[in-house]
């Protein structure tokens, strides 16, 4: 299999892995009018045609070290079977931040469920190793970011509330389509971010116990199992979104083939682009730690992504336009909070007691 063996490889993944990860969700919003239901097989298949390449390219090439199949032969069942569990895990937190981005957009969504991810993974390593982090540092960064998704939640529900009011006097329309926008239910969608945030929280908790140890698995097998598991999950977990649907009327699964070829295409798009995020971030895993990225900056850029979309969300796809200067200075230091409690969180480890 091909691994990068420098530190600038390294680090170019993690940056690969970061813009991967911030940018899939515009898929989503380029496949217009097409439900996040929908829109989420076409994701799945995305994913799974980019990890089958990466398997059976990158992962089988260079026979002088261990190909994907080498590996299987020798990792544990039970490492396996993690491997798998993270792509169930995932999937599900995948599949609720794709029904908070149809809700909420991705300024919202984004930031709350990766800023509840990170205050979960934080917690759950620190009670297994407390050894591990700074507490202090840890804590700080922790109530930092715990404070930034409140921001956000005011700014959304300020924003949300001033919407309500302004459609007493007429429809607002949609800068881009110039239709009208039908005004959001922001508890709803709030709700389902930090849903998702919690399932994703324990992603990479799961991802790290199925690759450590002498039977680990290696990072493109581990690729072709969380694939596994978010494919064939996927196809529980729409149809449950289909029939109990958090927006709108349910739709049929048939409804899925009279979609745009268009739609088809951003929906796949959107799903190869996350998955090469995650080769990017497994492979970085198996560099040889006297050559990987000072932690501190590899867990600013693989924690970054939330304020990449959230970027997208504001600028590209004005999300919060016609919002007062209050919601944008509420916006403003939501960004600066997130950004200020990441870089504590990342720092906890490196000055940590051991």
């Amino acid at each position: 299999m091909i691994l990068p063996s420098t530190t600038l490889a390294s680090l170019l993944l993690l940056i690969l892995t970061l813009f991967c990860w911030g940018s899939w969700e515009n898929s989503q919003r380029l496949a217009f009018k097409w439900r996040f239901e929908l829109f989420y097989y076409d994701f799945a298949l995305g994913m799974a045609a980019c990890i089958l390449i990466a398997v059976f390219t990158l992962g089988s090439m260079n026979s002088q070290e261990l190909t994907v199949s080498d590996n299987m032969m020798i990792a544990g069942y039970h490492k396996m079977a993690y491997g798998v569990a993270a792509g169930i895990v995932v999937n599900l937190a995948y599949m609720m931040l794709v029904a908070g981005i149809s809700l909420s957009g991705m300024a919202v969504a984004f930031p709350l469920a990766f800023g509840i991810a990170l205050i979960v993974t934080s917690v759950t390593n620190f009670i297994g190793n407390p050894q591990s982090s700074n507490a202090l540092l840890l804590f700080s960064g922790l109530v930092l970011v715990l404070i930034a998704v409140l921001v956000d939640i005011i700014a959304y529900r300020s924003h949300v509330d001033a919407l309500a009011a302004g459609a007493k006097g007429g429809p607002i329309l949609d800068p881009r389509t110039k239709m009208p926008v039908r005004t959001p239910t922001a508890a709803r969608g709030i709700l389902i971010s930090i849903l998702g945030g919690i399932a994703l929280g324990f992603f990479l908790p799961i991802v790290d116990s199925s690759r450590s140890g002498d039977n680990g698995v290696g990072p493109y097998g581990l690729a072709a199992l969380i694939g596994a598991g978010m494919f064939f999950s996927t196809l529980i977990y729409v149809p449950f979104f289909i029939n109990f649907p958090v927006q709108g009327e349910p739709v049929q699964v048939r409804d899925y083939f009279k979609g745009a070829k268009k739609q088809h295409f951003w929906g796949i798009f959107g799903g190869f682009v996350w998955a090469v995020g995650l080769v990017a971030f497994l492979v970085e895993g198996a560099v040889p730690p006297a050559l990987q990225t000072a932690p501190a900056l590899a867990a600013g850029l693989i924690q970054g992504a939330p304020i990449i979309a959230a970027l997208w969300g504001l600028l590209a796809w004005r999300e919060f336009k016609g919002s007062t200067q209050g919601v944008k200075m509420l916006m403003l230091g939501m960004t600066v909070l997130f950004l200020a409690g990441l870089a504590l969180v990342s720092l906890a480890p490196v000055y940590s007691a051991k």
